[in-house]
């Protein structure tokens, strides 16, 4: 059920005006939260590290993204708004281009992609797949030193994690890696090749759990987790407060004052208490949202 608090804040997008009253909600004190933010939910209790017999709800589970939608719609009719007026369908519970794509993987992609347009880190993630990968069909083996040929990223299956402990870190620069990016790459492919991570136990670990033990990874940054949870695991409770875009359109959404330091993180995860449980899926909205909107900051 809405919190009353939830409840306020829905009535504010409805209205044109932010009042004295509705502003509480950023000027209300906050008590400080752990150093690691966990953006599934703030959970007051400690649970091992994998749930034994638990299986995780996802938004590829059937009919899980129809329910998602109705209930959105019910408890935040602006959003309805906004899903009856996006054509497009919400990526989050389509299929990825790889289905067999391992954590490991996606995790290796995530960290070559970061802090770079789509088409560049697309362009060095097929140069590392040429010079590493395995080719899934041998026959096209010839198109690998011809720099316009139209070979694609699923032509080829991505190194293992033994593979890319093993690599030269200059050899690595050579595809167009940074330093760092190369040495954050082996640091994850340290983590599964050790044992210390595994596919099971990403899939058997709640939300906190999985982001308490990404983000202690080098080059593992908690935007990163909150992808990870939300494109790859399928998680349909995330809210990344770390995300600009989000972060804006929750504003414009809820009618709240966006700035340099604001909303905090415990301001969103306020605002977001009628989304719950699905905050991954509102989230994906409020990016079609944030398209659309233009915002000042303060």
């Amino acid at each position: 059920m809405t919190s009353r608090r939830s409840a306020r804040l829905l009535a504010k997008a409805a209205s044109p005006i932010l009042t004295p009253k509705a502003s509480k909600v950023l000027k209300k004190p906050v008590t400080k939260k752990p150093a690691v933010r966990v953006a599934a939910a703030v959970l007051s209790t400690k649970v091992p590290a994998i749930d034994a017999g638990v299986t995780h709800a996802t938004l590829a589970d059937p009919g899980m993204m129809e329910a998602a939608i109705l209930y959105l719609k019910s408890a935040d009719p602006k959003l309805g708004q906004i899903i009856d007026q996006t054509t497009d369908e919400c990526s989050m519970s389509l299929t990825r281009d790889d289905d067999n794509e391992t954590s490991f993987v996606s995790l290796c992609k995530s960290v070559i992609f970061q802090q770079l347009a789509g088409n560049a880190a697309r362009a060095i993630l097929l140069r590392f797949l040429k010079r590493y990968g395995t080719l899934t069909d041998t026959s096209k083996a010839p198109l690998l030193n011809d720099d316009s040929s139209e070979l694609q990223l699923t032509d080829f299956e991505f190194p293992t994690a033994q593979q890319v402990v093993a690599m030269d870190v200059e050899e690595m620069k050579a595809v167009g890696l940074g330093q760092r990016k190369a040495e954050y790459l082996q640091a994850v492919a340290e983590q599964f090749n050790s044992g210390a991570l595994s596919e099971k136990m990403l899939l058997g670990m709640s939300d906190e759990n999985v982001s308490r033990t990404l983000v202690s990874i080098r080059g593992i940054g908690q935007w990163t987790c909150d992808m990870f949870l939300m494109f790859h695991l399928k998680r349909p409770n995330i809210l990344p407060t770390g995300d600009l875009a989000v972060r804006k359109a929750m504003c414009h959404h809820f009618k709240v004052p966006f700035g340099k330091k604001t909303p905090t993180h415990e301001q969103m995860v306020e605002m977001a208490q009628a989304w719950e449980p699905y905050r991954s899926v509102a989230t994906w909205y409020m990016w079609r949202l944030a398209g659309t909107i233009t915002q000042k900051t303060t």
